[in-house]
């Protein structure tokens, strides 16, 4: 059985009130990055329009484009080195399947 991962904060989106994060980050116990739970960006919405661009600085020269919102709303992904192991609808789910996939059971 392999021991847990430590999980850390990663990336977090500034913007108005408590920054959001976007990111965590499993650890093995030499410090070395294993996994990674990566929240799916959603389109922003604002009253009844939906923006699927957005600027990124203040010219809007860097655009981010982001997806619809996955059906079953799983937003989380399971990230173990570059490939996707499983989603959940929060960040613990997906912690989870990241475990599982490592078989940390």
């Amino acid at each position: 059985m392999q021991p847990r991962l430590r999980w850390m904060r990663g990336r977090r989106e500034e913007g108005v009130g408590v920054p959001r994060t976007l990111e965590w980050i499993g650890c093995d116990d030499a410090g070395e990055a294993i996994a990674r739970v990566v929240r799916i960006q959603a389109p922003l919405r604002a009253g009844w329009r939906r923006f699927a661009a957005v600027a990124r600085d203040e010219e809007s020269k860097v655009v981010e484009l982001r997806p619809g919102e996955p059906p079953d709303g799983a937003g989380w992904l399971a990230c173990v080195g570059g490939k996707v192991v499983g989603r959940g609808t929060v960040p613990l789910e997906a912690v989870r399947a990241v475990e599982a996939a490592l078989g940390g059971d």
